[in-house]
């Protein structure tokens, strides 16, 4: 019998499983309940579902590819930045709820994710052999502001089915997909100008 590979990706998402589930267990679940009370349970459930269920649609579909190092690093300090701003504390409190220059740390989440999930889909459109046209980075700007408005969408359900969750008011779902907009569109700039030599799609 062939025994396959194992691959980056799947070191990868082992990896990211492994720290997810021990965040979980760790801190995730006792800070859930200190910020957001045992009634509202079902949000913290409903949200690690989520996140289990995207890392393996992932490792399903890129598991097979050979991707290099620095795309998956770009990866992880999406995943970190998240963590980060979840579980680090500043003064009592969360660094999600701190504000830099009036605008909460949330929003600057949303704004590098957006910006390296676009330097990270321009990479996979290269590696396909796609020329990246004016058109293509308007096309991947959206595409991205779509998975972003998907998460917005999950998290909507979370308000209607979940009573005095966390989620925020209308305002805060907009300025989120703005912040995840101007993330996307100044990694389009930015690789219009700057990136196209470095984001090839030749494998390692």
């Amino acid at each position: 019998m062939k025994i396959n590979k194992i691959t980056n990706v799947d070191l990868f998402t082992l990896f990211n499983s492994t720290l997810f589930f021990l965040m979980v267990k760790f801190v995730y679940y006792d800070r859930f309940i200190t910020y957001r009370g045992a009634a509202n349970i079902h949000e913290f459930f409903f949200y690690a579902t989520v996140i289990y269920a995207v890392i393996l649609f992932f490792w399903i579909k890129l598991r097979h590819m050979k991707i290099p190092v620095y795309i998956l690093i770009l990866f992880e300090i999406m995943i970190l930045l998240h963590f980060a701003a979840a579980f680090v504390e500043v003064n009592g409190h969360r660094l999600y709820d701190l504000r830099l220059f009036k605008v909460r740390f949330d929003k600057v989440v949303h704004f590098f994710n957006a910006l390296l999930g676009t330097i990270i889909t321009f990479y996979f459109f290269q590696k396909n052999k796609c020329h990246i046209t004016l058109f293509m980075m308007m096309m991947t700007v959206f595409s991205v502001l779509g998975v972003g408005a998907i998460i917005e969408i999950a998290e909507y359900i979370v308000t209607l089915t979940v009573k005095n969750n966390g989620v925020g008011a209308y305002n805060n779902n907009m300025l989120d997909l703005v912040a995840n907009f101007l993330g996307s569109l100044t990694a389009a700039l930015l690789f219009d100008l700057k990136l196209k030599k470095y984001v090839k799609g030749k494998d390692e």
